[in-house]
């Protein structure tokens, strides 16, 4: 049984709800701010609130929504505003608002229907491979971790082996590969992924000039008063706490974007200087996942490269694509002296069009396969709207 509680100033959905046999609403449609955090006082268990953004009170509605949070931090909540406001919609899905409805575009019934489950935006498939992902990169078994993740056709989903789970400490998974291949959101989805089990998660955005988690995320940028006292500091004189970049994305996962900020514009970054940030950064994580660019002239990928325990390669499964990830991975195996064990293929974007999987594997056949994810439609979709909760 669902506990609900509406605020929309208007009592016409708080009875339509009523009638749903699933839902319980605890109380009569509250009219004011501060009857939202009585309620939330008195009643802990409340799964949904469904919100107006003109329920008359004191607060701007990025102040209520922040007390309502304080007092119940996984209260999914559904806000009903009067029109489009794209600044404020990045702040309430920043903070991880359900659904945004508009006051002249939505029905009761989508309400229902969202409540009910049936207009899940998570994709079930992608959440599947995704946690499939997650027990081989938390495999300790090495001889497991060679295998080869065979795609069951039929069900769509790729086969899961029976891996224990573990906790990461301090240990850093470079996401790199062919541009537009989809490195941003897949580093998304893996923190999403890999924090369970307390795991305590940062993704760094080191692409420097292509940088693109705070699109995705539907983050605003740094302000220009912090932009400014970076640019004023030098990160090896210990002037500025790297940590001070920190967004909070949830409970478990922040995010470090515009990291170019700390470097000069040639973006001439020392070795000394990445691993200054990244041994800062593992004293506070559990693992750190660094999206890297996809420009193959930077000297401070090869540093990253050096200091992570995981590199995952996307790889598309066209021929072009495939020619180009040959030229990077023997590049960082030749020219950079990767170590070739780090490095884990993952081909992204497979479709009924893609080249045999078996070939594949041949093509690939010196690195470790993690396995296939299929083309998903609506990640254009969730990167336009800015909607920062990609699982």
């Amino acid at each position: 049984m669902l506990k609900i509680i509406t605020a929309l100033g208007n009592p016409e959905v708080n009875n339509r709800l009523r009638n749903i046999e699933e839902f319980e609403v605890l109380k009569n449609d509250i009219q004011y701010q501060d009857g939202i955090l009585e309620a939330l006082d008195n009643e802990k268990n409340i799964n949904y609130l469904i919100l107006s953004e003109i329920i008359p009170g004191e607060n701007k509605i990025e102040d209520l929504i922040e007390k309502i949070k304080l007092k119940n931090n996984t209260l999914k909540i559904i806000i009903i505003l009067e029109n489009k406001k794209e600044e404020l919609e990045n702040y309430l899905y920043s903070k991880g608002i359900k659904k945004i409805f508009y006051n002249n575009q939505v029905e009761i019934q989508e309400i229902i229907n969202l409540i009910k489950n049936k207009k899940e935006i998570e994709n079930e498939e992608l959440k599947n491979e995704i946690n499939n992902l997650k027990e081989i990169l938390l495999n300790k078994n090495t001889k497991e971790n060679k295998k080869i993740i065979n795609l069951n056709k039929e069900k769509n989903k790729i086969d899961k082996n029976k891996i224990n789970n573990k906790k990461y400490k301090n240990e850093i998974i470079s996401v790199c590969g062919i541009s537009g291949i989809g490195k941003s959101i897949f580093s998304i989805n893996l923190a999403n992924s890999l924090k369970y089990n307390n795991n305590k998660i940062l993704i760094i955005d080191f692409d420097v000039l292509n940088s693109s988690l705070h699109t995705i995320l539907g983050l605003k940028k740094y302000p220009e008063k912090i932009r400014k006292r970076i640019k004023e500091n030098n990160l090896i004189n210990n002037k500025f706490n790297v940590k001070e970049l920190v967004i909070k994305i949830n409970s478990r996962i922040d995010l470090i974007s515009g990291i170019n900020l700390l470097f000069d514009s040639k973006y001439k970054i020392s070795s000394l200087k990445i691993e200054s940030i990244l041994n800062e950064l593992k004293n506070y994580y559990d693992a750190i996942i660094v999206d890297t660019s996809s420009e193959c002239f930077f000297d401070y990928i090869k540093n990253i490269f050096k200091l992570s325990n995981y590199i995952i390669f996307l790889s598309g499964t066209n021929l072009v694509e495939i020619k180009k990830s040959k030229r990077y991975l023997n590049m960082y195996i030749n020219d950079w002296e990767i170590n070739k064990e780090k490095i884990n293929i993952l081909f992204n974007k497979e479709n009924e069009n893609s080249i045999d999987e078996n070939i594949l594997k041949n093509i690939f056949s010196d690195f470790k396969i993690l396995g296939y994810l299929k083309e998903n439609k609506k990640y254009n979709l969730i990167i336009n709207k800015n909607f920062n909760k990609i699982l």
